[in-house]
């Protein structure tokens, strides 16, 4: 990723406001999210098999987020910032939808859409972020609610809401075309994949909604994690960073990643990773993952065309985003709907992936996508799976994306299909999906 997209350490640009306020800077977006699906075969939402596209049953949802949020100078060298999200369904339910996309699962595990409880159908808000800012020479800390952009645990935008997290994060850049980062992250407002909030486990696992029900904020895995990186730009046209974490009580993992452009037209890049889990987080079957991972890409005649393949090997945990367990930062799994973290960051899995983009038609953007992963016994340890994701099974899946702008709207359609295999070749999945996305960001 860029320096200049991580979130994490990034220094708020604050300027002269609309509202001829000094220093204050008022923003926001409204968000309207909509997907349908058909299924076949067995899946983790058994009640949507058999129907069609655009039913209001519970293969359809949407939702309708309104986030405000404004930054401001306090003082010479500090900043706050503070964004309020509201979400709702506008009452779309039993109209032209049957489900909702975020906030329907607790850290606790507790579902608020089922046949007993549909509480995730009502309107929802929460405070996204609050935080200070202060800089001081070529120092900036960062304390309170806030994106984050690491490699394991970062805010995603794919669902009508982000999710955020509670932290003191600290940038440094006084050693030449070096950045030093050092984080503690005390909670966050997702699912994860290594929450056991009463210590008895099993680890709670929310995948498919990002945000926890109405925005609530806790503990970050068991007891918290700090994180401290190293990014550097000393090589010409080339990023390097080295990531380490510890998540108290569950894992100590690292992220190496390189990515370079030689001759100007090729982009090149690796990545390696390991994931060693302590023995408090699950017993004495634990064992460490390691991932590897390359790509390269290049612009051919106005399309931009990509190769990437992941190799995930034996262990208790994956790669995924371990504040939702759904996307990845993973080379194959960047871009997709279903070929994410789910799929190619679990143990065991090999994974490859293709795919284009082109601006060549003006006002458009258009992708295109296929990969497929397979994934191993892992040693006869069935546990660490999750979601999609099973033991010696066959993965493909393709994405078709559109981006355009209709005035001030932007607007974003995705086609994508998925299938999954057993090992007898026995198709258990066959499921096909179309989203819509439209965003007024102000």
């Amino acid at each position: 990723m860029k320096l200049t997209k991580l979130s994490l350490v990034c220094v708020i640009a604050l300027g002269t406001s609309a509202f001829a306020i000094e220093n204050v800077k008022v923003n926001g977006e409204a968000k309207l999210w909509y997907q349908t699906t058909e299924t076949e075969g067995t899946s983790s939402a058994a009640t949507t098999n058999g129907l069609d596209f655009f039913e209001n049953g519970a293969n359809s949802a949407a939702d309708v987020k309104l986030s405000i949020g404004a930054t401001a100078d306090l003082l010479s060298n500090l900043s706050a910032g503070v964004k309020v999200t509201a979400l709702s369904t506008l009452g779309l339910e039993n109209n032209l939808v049957g489900s909702t996309s975020t906030a329907k699962v607790d850290a606790q595990g507790n579902n608020y859409q089922k046949a007993t409880d549909m509480s995730s159908l009502d309107d929802q808000s929460w405070v996204e972020e609050l935080y200070l800012a202060y800089t001081a020479g070529k120092t900036t800390a960062k304390v309170g609610r806030q994106r984050l952009d690491t490699p394991l645990a970062f805010s995603e935008n794919w669902n009508v809401v982000d999710n955020t997290f509670e932290a003191a994060v600290l940038l440094n850049n006084d050693l030449p075309d070096t950045t030093l980062v050092g984080a503690w992250v005390g909670k966050h407002n997702g699912v994860g994949l290594l929450g056991d909030p009463d210590g008895t486990g099993p680890l709670v696992t929310g995948r498919n909604t990002t945000v926890a029900y109405n925005g609530e904020f806790s503990t970050f895995a068991t007891d918290g994690a700090y994180a401290f990186a190293a990014v550097n730009k000393s090589v010409p046209n080339t990023t390097l960073q080295a990531w380490y974490y510890n998540v108290v009580q569950v894992a100590d993992a690292y992220w190496l990643q390189a990515d370079t452009k030689l001759f100007g037209i090729l982009n090149l890049g690796a990545q390696f990773a390991g994931m060693n889990p302590k023995v408090a987080s699950g017993g004495t079957s634990d064992r460490s993952t390691n991932m590897f991972a390359i790509k390269g890409a290049s612009d051919v005649a106005g399309v931009n065309l990509y190769a990437a393949y992941s190799n995930v090997s034996d262990g208790t945990l994956g790669f995924a985003n371990v504040a939702t367990g759904d996307k990845t930062m993973m080379y194959t799994g960047l871009g997709s709907v279903y070929f994410d973290g789910e799929i190619v960051a679990a143990p065991d899995t090999d994974a490859w992936k293709i795919g284009a983009s082109t601006k060549m038609v003006p006002g458009f953007t258009f992708a295109a996508s296929y990969g497929e992963a397979e994934t191993g016994n892992n040693g006869g340890t069935a546990a660490p799976f999750a979601g999609l994701s099973v033991p010696d099974n066959d993965y493909t899946a393709w994405d078709i994306v559109a981006n355009t702008k209709a005035g001030p709207v932007d607007l974003t359609a995705i086609y994508t299909e998925f299938e999954r295999e057993s090992a007898t070749g026995v198709k258990t999945i066959d499921n096909a999906l179309f989203r819509l996305i439209a965003s007024l960001k102000f």
